[in-house]
């Protein structure tokens, strides 16, 4: 005889899929998805999703957010990035981060996310105030997301020599991925020279690398290829991010061609960030219909909100899909699927996670929506949006002024 689920998702649309459907939920996993019958299967709890798309939750790949909501720490006239950022972070404190960086997750799973990774500035300004502080909002938001700590040397590592040992006390205290930023430093050779003792200290610890690379629209930003290099030369296909990318852009055809190759040899997974669009330039979205094509992992991430570096943002993957659409020059319906995957599926793989949408088996981390459809929430931005993580309704939102989703059952 069948378990009755411990939840139901009743009458939703998902993706791919004719039709509204029943989704079931049974110790934390999606246990069934069939046609919405006319009465409800028993449950020991429903959840009406009235005709709403009942899609996987978002993964955000690329974040800061042990400098969330820090703007208003910043001395008024300073408008340098790097100055203000600095400036901002000298002052954090761990309960301040803490603090900060937990209202920026919950706002997240508030808008569908349930895995995130988090860069925090690991150097000789910040210190590991940033980490603890991090750590600790990662404790108060477990229940809410799978959260990644990337230690990253903002400062660089050749300009900021205090970074190497402070990255490694990092790893040892909770980080899991080491970042680094070879751009920042000095020179072609002192760039390749960070970028070597970035993947020196991942092979050290046994861990990944996240690392920021040609983040201005310029074309003399040229360390992706010399990444995918090095991630071939040591062996570590498929552990290697890269993001903003914003040089690319800006090659003639043939090196960008050569560069695209390279980076689908080495097997990087490449996150553009369409926030960029404010830095000026052609688009600063690196080339990801290029890079796609080639067969590289394609995501989109925040990268900062409300901090230093951008006055701005909103951690709801749906806008970010909508900024990507537009400023990667989609224009088919076809490419609201490519879109929606470079926050949900795609942006999933990019830090570990699995491809797909709802699937039996996983891990019912859902969201359902009060649209019937991807193409609809993306033109809409839907108001209305219920976060469940491991089956369990965490979160939920609703700007409509309508009355939210409701659970019935005991």
């Amino acid at each position: 005889m069948p378990q009755i689920p411990d939840l139901l998702i009743r009458a939703g649309r998902v993706h791919g899929r004719d039709g509204q459907v029943d989704v079931h939920i049974r110790d934390g996993l999606v246990t069934d998805v069939e046609p919405s019958p006319a009465k409800a299967a028993p449950a020991h709890r429903v959840l009406e999703a009235a005709g709403g798309l009942v899609s996987r939750s978002f993964t955000e790949p690329h974040y800061h957010p042990d400098k969330a909501y820090s703007r208003r720490l910043a001395p008024p006239g300073l408008y340098d990035g790097f100055a203000r950022a600095r400036t901002i972070k000298a002052g954090f404190t761990v309960e301040d981060v803490a603090d900060r960086a937990t209202r920026a997750l919950r706002l997240a799973s508030v808008n569908g996310v349930t895995a995130l990774r988090a860069n925090v500035d690991v150097d000789s300004v910040a210190g590991l105030t940033g980490l603890h502080g991090m750590l600790a909002a990662r404790e108060r938001v477990a229940h809410l997301m799978d959260v990644q700590i990337v230690a990253f040397p903002q400062e660089g590592l050749g300009r900021d020599p205090g970074a190497r040992e402070l990255l490694e006390e990092a790893l040892r205290l909770g980080a899991g991925l080491v970042g680094g930023w070879p751009n920042v430093e000095d020179g072609a050779d002192a760039q390749r020279a960070h970028v070597r003792e970035v993947f020196d200290i991942a092979e050290r610890f046994a861990v990944d690398v996240d690392i920021h690379v040609d983040c201005m629209i310029d074309a003399s930003e040229t360390m992706m290829e010399f990444v995918a290099a090095e991630t071939l030369r040591r062996g570590y296909q498929g552990r290697v991010l890269a993001s903003h990318c914003c040089g690319l852009e800006m090659y003639d055809e043939a090196d960008a061609a050569r560069v695209v190759a390279a980076v689908a040899e080495a097997g990087l997974r490449i996150v553009i960030v369409p926030i960029n669009l404010a830095d000026g330039g052609p688009r600063g979205l690196s080339r990801p219909r290029e890079l796609m094509a080639a067969g590289v992992v394609v995501a989109a991430g925040s990268d900062n909100m409300n901090d230093g570096w951008y006055a701005l943002g909103t951690l709801d993957p749906l806008d970010r899909a909508q900024t990507a659409y537009h400023g990667a020059g989609f224009h088919d319906d076809a490419s609201v699927d490519v879109a929606w995957d470079m926050v949900g599926s795609q942006a999933s793989v990019a830090i570990g996670g699995r491809d797909g949408d709802v699937l039996i088996g996983e891990s019912a981390d859902l969201v359902v929506f009060d649209v019937p459809d991807r193409a609809t929430a993306l033109a809409s931005m839907p108001g209305r949006r219920t976060t469940l993580r491991r089956g369990r309704v965490v979160s939920s939102r609703d700007t409509t002024g309508s009355p939210a989703l409701e659970v019935v059952g005991a």
